[in-house]
């Protein structure tokens, strides 16, 4: 029996995502009405915490997805700033350590894709051989428009080399190797992906897009960035939003007249969002997916053939992010920033993520890429004595005795299957770019995925859902 038909509303919007629900936010204030349909029980999809009882009474807030913000990122700052969400610099001061091969050092400084400060104690011809190397991959990036980069003249040719081809090429140690490996694994809008597995076009696309440069990991929030949804969610009202109810199918009809027998209702809401519980009658909707995410959708009509390429070829990042919390933030005893980068078996990058406010220490700790699949095969016990070897290699062996330790295995969770985004294989852009945010009549696409700025962040999720409702008023008229 078909599931029986909802009250017909002008848009529907399929994930309650960061950017789903900034979509849905924005339709209201536009005067729509509208419904949001999200699979899992609850909002907030990437962007998720909880807060932990520790012995004691403290309850220290810790971020499962996503936790940074930068100061560029206006529109998300602004969305915080409305809700009254504090934010604080996130914990810098002190020394980094860099573990590679049999080698340990500390410097007073950094480096993911772009350096400042001290350059590590590593052999000044590693260094001088990824510095090049850099040079030369800022001069490709700088090239690039600012938007989606399928239109660029060498296009073609920056898709079809996958990164690894252009390390091999461009780069003469193993320094400088691992260097734009980690570079790949490490940074938001590479979904993480391994060097081999990416499109050159889409590394040099994402550092012009979400750059480096404008620190992006400035800010850290009060309270952690996963209070934001359910905030987001509770000024929609009652009745807007279905949790725990899958999406099936997207049905469009387009009637040029009311010969259907139904009165006209099929000529003013032409849109069917089906679900096992309900029909969901519309005139529009904005699908707040991931393309992997949305290849799970049934389409009437069918998607082009090139959306739905992009949609299976387009896979989410191999990332799994583990939050280790102790007493206090022991390390800055050591004159340590809680930073460590390396080619440890596991853990290639942790910083601190301790919130002043409550007092303990905390470690975001991520594992990604192929250290993900060799590490994601471990039973529980195996993982977490992995994780913290490594962080004890990098910082002390203090790091072996937390007082909780928390995963947050993103490829294993339904309705979203990766983080921190979805990358593209080499040919991919040029072959599918088009479909990225081309309507499929009254279908439009929102996501971080989507965003020609900060794609991968929280940034492009919110620019995404807002650019989406407007698109979609307009269509609306």
């Amino acid at each position: 029996m078909s599931p029986p038909a909802a009250e017909a509303v002008d848009a529907v919007v399929v994930g309650a995502g960061l950017s789903g629900l900034v979509a849905a936010r924005a339709l209201q204030k536009a005067g729509r009405s509208l419904r949001l349909i999200e699979a899992a029980a609850t909002v907030g999809g990437r962007m998720t915490g909880e807060r932990l009882q520790l012995e004691g009474g403290r309850q220290p807030w810790i971020d499962l997805g996503g936790q940074w913000v930068g100061p560029s990122q206006t529109r998300m700052l602004d969305l915080l700033d409305r809700h009254g969400i504090r934010r604080f610099e996130s914990p810098h001061a002190g020394d980094t350590v860099l573990v590679f091969g049999a080698s340990r050092c500390t410097f007073a400084g950094f480096f993911q894709g772009f350096p400042e400060g001290q350059p590590p104690a590593v052999p000044s011809a590693d260094w001088d051989d990824a510095m090049a190397a850099l040079e030369r991959f800022q001069a490709l990036v700088a090239q690039l428009p600012a938007g989606h980069p399928h239109h660029h003249p060498a296009a073609a040719e920056l898709d079809r080399r996958s990164f690894q081809d252009w390390i091999d090429e461009t780069t003469h140690t193993p320094f400088a190797a691992w260097y734009f490996a980690y570079f790949c694994r490490a940074v938001g809008f590479l979904g993480p992906a391994e060097p081999e597995q990416v499109s050159l076009l889409h590394v040099l696309w994402g550092q012009r897009t979400a750059p480096q440069g404008e620190r992006p990991e400035e800010f850290l929030l009060h309270g952690g960035a996963g209070q934001l949804p359910a905030l987001l969610s509770g000024e929609l009202g009652e009745g807007v939003l279905r949790l725990g109810e899958p999406v099936r199918a997207i049905e469009q009809a387009f009637p040029d007249a009311d010969h259907n027998g139904d009165g006209g209702a099929l000529a003013r809401h032409p849109v069917r969002v089906h679900t096992d519980l309900a029909t969901y009658p519309c005139r529009a909707v904005i699908v707040a997916m991931p393309p992997a995410q949305a290849a799970q959708l049934r389409f009437s009509p069918e998607l082009p053939a090139d959306r739905r390429q992009l949609n299976q070829e387009m896979a989410m990042g191999a990332c799994a992010k583990v939050l280790v919390v102790y007493e206090k933030p022991w390390w800055r005893q050591q004159g340590l920033s809680g930073i460590a980068i390396g080619d440890r078996p596991v853990v290639e990058l942790c910083a601190d993520s301790s919130d002043p406010e409550n007092g303990c220490g905390v470690l975001a700790a991520f594992v990604a890429g192929h250290r993900h699949r060799c590490w994601a095969g471990l039973g529980e016990a195996g993982r977490r004595q992995a994780v913290l070897a490594d962080l004890a290699a990098y910082l002390g062996p203090q790091a072996l005795e937390p007082l909780a330790y928390v995963e947050k295995d993103w490829p294993s969770v339904p309705f979203v299957a990766g983080a921190y985004a979805g990358w593209m294989p080499p040919g991919l852009w040029t072959r599918c770019g088009e479909a990225m945010r081309r309507p499929h009549g009254r279908v439009f696409w929102a996501g971080t995925e989507v965003a020609e700025r900060w794609p991968g962040f929280f940034e492009g999720a919110v620019r995404s859902g807002e650019e989406a409702a407007a698109a979609l008023v307009q269509r609306l008229g």
